[in-house]
């Protein structure tokens, strides 16, 4: 069915609207689709998409299922380019991650709030863990899935220790706190301790 507009409304140049309403529009786009190719549909959207850290201040790629992606190389990309383009302003980031990407996750996003992770990883490194608490002391909430993160008592003292704001910390299943010292420690000090799997956003 062929509408019968005005010929202005039919010409408009919607990559001419002003920076600030191309910005509501995107954020209604799927961050892992504008990663993909959204963000390069015209000249000013690309801009916009790799340019505007305030797109990238909560970062959530968990949607991002694309079966070409399970490759370790293809999700890392995606996700540090998200990261990258949120300059350091990044709060919130929700998606896959391994050791490799933990890291770089903290040393790029200092003011990061909120963590969820979403694939199984596991780390006998509590060197590594205790890097990447040391740098997150501005987190506010972890979540881990069933087979997360935290297995270890010490990767969890790690946390504890370094990182004084975490209100909310949700371990799946996958941490049963056997050390009394520590147990007493960590109810004390976070409010919402949880071993379910779920996730709350912030």
């Amino acid at each position: 069915m062929h509408l019968d507009l005005p010929w202005s409304a039919e010409q408009r140049n919607w990559a001419a609207l002003p920076r600030d309403v191309l910005c509501i529009i995107l954020s209604f786009v799927p961050q892992a689709d504008i990663l993909r190719g959204a963000g390069f549909v015209c000249a000013s959207w690309r801009r916009l998409a790799q340019e505007e850290p305030l797109l990238w201040r909560r970062i959530d790629l968990a949607a991002a299922t694309d079966e070409n992606e399970d490759a370790p190389a293809r999700w890392q990309a995606m996700a540090r380019a998200a990261v990258l383009r949120s300059a350091g302003r990044c709060e919130s980031f929700r998606g896959r991650v391994n050791g490799k990407f933990l890291l770089f996750l903290a040393h790029s996003a200092p003011s990061l709030r909120s963590i969820h992770v979403t694939s199984r990883f596991t780390t006998s490194s509590n060197k590594l863990i205790r890097v990447v608490a040391k740098k997150l002391s501005l987190l506010e909430q972890l979540v881990l899935s069933d087979d997360g993160l935290i297995y270890r008592e010490a990767s969890l003292a790690a946390f504890v220790e370094h990182c004084p704001r975490v209100e909310l910390l949700d371990s799946g299943r996958c941490l049963h706190l056997s050390d009394r010292t520590l147990r007493t420690m960590v109810e004390s000090s976070i409010k919402d301790l949880r071993r379910t799997g779920r996730f709350r956003g912030p």
